[in-house]
């Protein structure tokens, strides 16, 4: 597991959504996202508008969202995780379980690579 992650969802995070380019279906799997968030102690949830400036989105179906873990205090303390598109149920458990469990590294796949988007060619500086 990623140096300084904790089990049972206790690593602090903040996830922005992007609520811009969204359908009814795609609703549903933001309130998973949402219910699993107020399930972890320091998890917050910001949704908001396009995210064009972290990660390279697509008018294709589903929604995006970035995830900067943090310390309680809310300042950063890992790289930004790029994540879309989240499309339904079942990406939207993927992720969930992924928060709960204390957003582990790439090495052991617990984030599909299908969700994990790509950075934006607009990204300079590493925005944290």
């Amino acid at each position: 597991m990623h140096q300084g992650a904790a089990e049972n969802g206790s690593r602090p995070f903040t996830l922005v959504v992007c609520t811009t380019c969204r359908t009814a279906a795609e609703e549903r799997a933001l309130e998973r996202l949402r219910v699993a968030v107020r399930s972890c102690p320091h998890g917050v949830l910001v949704t908001g508008g396009c995210l064009r400036l972290f990660l390279s989105c697509s008018s294709a179906r589903g929604f995006y969202a970035v995830v900067q873990p943090c310390t309680k205090d809310r300042e950063p303390s890992g790289p930004l995780v790029r994540i879309g598109p989240v499309r339904g149920a079942a990406d939207a458990e993927a992720v969930c379980l992924w928060l709960r469990t204390g957003m582990p590294g790439d090495a052991d796949g617990s984030l599909p690579a299908r969700l994990r988007a790509r950075r934006s060619a607009r990204t300079g500086a590493h925005p944290n």
